[in-house]
């Protein structure tokens, strides 16, 4: 029992001594889901990485719904805990989804500061079983995959202003508000960013976050366009 006291102690002191050095995380959810059921279980999977790269255990995350309906204000309709699951920095919970027409999922690492604690997603509706979810167009997938996936926390992007509203806005990688970069040159940022130079100072680099190819693409066609090259 002293062991795992002790244990306790000295991880609540390191998560302490990361946070009194202005760190921060990327949380990435795993399997953002198009829709829920009211009375189902819903498996959520979602990876935290310190300063984007370096994937971070020992967390304790919790996982809540809030009823999209009560705005910012929202209250949660549901909150339970996460543990670890899969691997270094990987985090699953089960939670029920009650009725509500929409949903709000929010990730609560715990790592950071203010807003940077958690990452909230766009609404999710709540459809009668069987009901199908809403058919998307890629790039309407990809708006929403850029909050999902965590890509505000380094990039500024006011054509995603959802981010802002319940996020904290992120400033360490290029802004991409009204930018259209070439498709090929966004694949391979998102597939094998290592490939490519380093963009801006510092040691924070685009992570590989392991995309499926379907949300590659949905991401490329929301990013990409004809108005720039991959030079610019």
């Amino acid at each position: 029992m002293l062991g795992l006291r002790m244990g306790a102690a000295v991880a609540a002191v390191v998560l302490g001594a990361w946070n009194s050095l202005g760190g921060w995380a990327v949380s990435t959810v795993e399997n953002p889901p198009a829709a829920l059921h009211p009375g189902v279980s819903y498996r959520i999977d979602f990876t935290v990485r310190q300063h984007g790269s370096n994937l971070l255990s020992g967390l304790h995350p919790r996982v809540r719904l809030l009823d999209a309906a009560g705005g910012g204000s929202a209250e949660a309709i549901a909150d339970v805990a996460a543990s670890e699951s899969g691997g270094e920095g990987r985090y699953a919970a089960s939670i029920e989804v009650p009725r509500a027409d929409s949903v709000r999922l929010v990730i609560a690492t715990g790592f950071g500061r203010g807003r940077q604690t958690e990452l909230t997603l766009m609404p999710v509706p709540v459809l009668p079983p069987g009901a199908s979810a809403p058919k998307l167009s890629a790039a309407e997938r990809g708006h929403r995959l850029f909050i999902a996936k965590g890509c505000g926390t380094c990039h500024v992007n006011d054509d995603v202003p959802e981010w802002a509203e319940w996020n904290e806005k992120g400033k360490v990688g290029p802004d991409l508000t009204g930018r259209r970069l070439e498709a090929q040159y966004v694949r391979q940022r998102l597939t094998d960013p290592s490939s490519l130079p380093a963009i801006g100072a510092g040691n924070v680099r685009m992570p590989n976050l392991g995309l499926a190819e379907t949300e590659v693409a949905a991401l490329v066609a929301l990013l990409s366009g004809p108005r720039e090259t991959a030079a610019n």
